[in-house]
């Protein structure tokens, strides 16, 4: 005899396009943050080091989800 599907199944599958679409967020905050660090120091000449903080923090939570995901089965 075979056993139903286990429900465990398709919340696995969920959490990891939710991890992937995580990842991706962070990463596009992260260039974001990048983008205007720039900026701000291309027009005034001061690094902007909250922007670059939270853009570091980002990428690497965006880049833990995407490991996170890649390793969940």
């Amino acid at each position: 005899m075979t056993e139903p599907a286990s429900p465990a199944r398709p919340i696995a599958v969920a959490i990891r396009y939710v991890t992937i679409i995580a990842g991706c967020a962070c990463l596009l905050l992260t260039a974001i943050c990048f983008a205007i660090a720039c900026q701000v120091f291309i027009q005034t000449g001061v690094f902007a080091q909250s922007y670059a903080m939270v853009g570091l923090i980002s990428g690497v939570l965006g880049m833990s989800a995407l490991k996170l995901a890649r390793v969940w089965r």
